[in-house]
């Protein structure tokens, strides 16, 4: 591809990435200024739910997808048949996921008061967003491979089009207790649009429902196993981590907390871009690039940087934070003070995250499940010491995890560089 070509579609997926989180952006500010705290409570804890199952439902498996993949991304029998062999382990993880989540769910909603017939809707609809999501990243991850960007684009856009449009009539229309089942019917209908479109997509480039043979399911479990096997226990670890604050606050805490956690959160949109555009463009570059000293000037080129924007990004929360605390609305300034530790928790999982996925695209996965004693050392001490009963101490202890997690991906990704510019695979 030409350098024109590489600049003219990383404009294209940027900008629509931009739109993407701009649009959902602004349909979550509104859902965190215009549901009441109780609301949004709620709301915050039915997403923490889907974040589990889907996260539980993953484990990891989908990092196996490039590097098996390989230097046959242009074999469309090849793409196809390797994402259907490692995604029908997500649809069994996923009933795994949902025997695990459903008595937390039941638990902390009895424990809160919640019961009531609109949770049972916004329950169910929860987990039609879980089922979509899963066929969704199964039919973005073919054409993904298949470097059908422009179609992703076109699902993208009608996907964050519809959603606004109906969680904006959510919230106009005088839904009281069932807001919070309009928005997950809002999410469920414009994920179902976008694999409408997917596989329109699909068909259009005559991408058809392959199927490997007997021996290529073989290979393909072997290297599936081989690279992420090494990954589960971490990824079984940092997928609750991921939600840590939030079921840290839905036992111990109150649901005004629990709101202001899940407000919180919302702030981070601004860093979802990046990870888009790098996900799509950058990390397939990187699986199929060859070892080299090529490689190693790339990536220290390219970390360096995302690392240099993430510091600004974090300095304005120190400089400004007037200015991004008027996105949550009067409901939530009280907690201005706290901000440099939300966003700060933020920069550092997403930079972890970067390496993370920057050692995955190489199939390069061991010595992951280190972080889990070093992670689980730091949360003891941190809980005993200081407690998790406010929500100051709360934002501490995801902040003290978080900077376990962003030390040791990078301690690895730079104990692979060398390897790497030697020209080890």
């Amino acid at each position: 591809m030409s350098l024109y070509a590489r600049i003219r579609q990383v404009a294209l997926v940027s900008g629509v990435e931009t739109f993407g989180v701009a649009v959902g952006g602004i349909a979550g500010l509104l859902i965190v200024n215009l549901l009441p705290k109780e609301q949004y409570a709620i709301y915050t804890f039915l997403l923490a739910c889907i974040s589990l199952m889907t996260g539980i439902s993953d484990l990891g498996i989908t990092h196996g997808v490039l590097p098996v993949v390989g230097q046959r991304a242009n074999d469309r029998h090849w793409v196809v048949g390797v994402c259907h062999q490692i995604f029908r382990w997500r649809w069994i993880l996923l009933a795994v996921a949902a025997v695990l989540v459903v008595p937390y769910g039941l638990y902390t909603a009895r424990q809160h008061g919640w019961l009531h017939q609109s949770l049972a809707l916004s329950s169910m609809l929860a987990l039609t967003v879980v089922l979509l999501t899963v066929r969704e990243n199964f039919l973005h991850t073919v054409l993904l491979v298949l470097g059908h960007i422009s179609s992703l684009n076109n699902a993208a856009l009608l996907m964050h089009s519809v959603r606004f449009t109906l969680v904006a009539a959510a919230l106009l229309l005088p839904l009281g207790p069932w807001a919070v089942s309009a928005l997950f019917l809002a999410s469920a209908l414009s994920l179902g649009v976008c694999v409408w479109r997917q596989r329109r997509a699909m068909a259009e480039h005559g991408v058809g429902d392959s199927r490997l043979r007997t021996e290529e399911r073989e290979l393909v479990d072997r290297e599936t196993v081989r690279i992420v096997v090494p990954l589960v226990p971490s990824a079984i670890f940092y997928h609750v981590q991921g939600v840590i604050t939030v079921l840290i606050v839905s036992i111990f805490g109150t649901a005004d907390m629990l709101a202001e956690v899940g407000a919180f959160a919302r702030l981070a949109m601004i860093l979802i871009v990046l990870d888009r555009v790098s996900n799509m463009l950058l990390f397939p570059a990187i699986a199929r690039a060859p070892a080299g000293p090529a490689l190693v000037t790339r990536l220290l080129q390219v970390h360096g940087v995302y690392l240099a924007l993430m510091l600004l990004i974090f300095l304005s929360t120190l400089v400004v934070p007037h200015y991004w605390m008027l996105l949550l609305g009067r409901q939530y300034e009280a907690q201005t003070p706290y901000l440099w530790m939300a966003v700060g928790s933020f920069i550092l999982m997403n930079a972890g995250s970067f390496a993370f996925r920057t050692l995955t695209g190489r199939g390069t996965t061991t010595l992951q499940w280190i972080t889990i004693p070093l992670t689980l050392v730091v949360q003891a001490a941190y809980a005993a010491w200081f407690g998790v009963d406010t929500l100051p101490l709360v934002l501490g202890f995801n902040l003290a995890t978080c900077m376990v997690s962003f030390c040791w991906q990078y301690a690895l990704l730079l104990g692979r560089l060398p390897g790497w510019r030697r020209g080890i695979p």
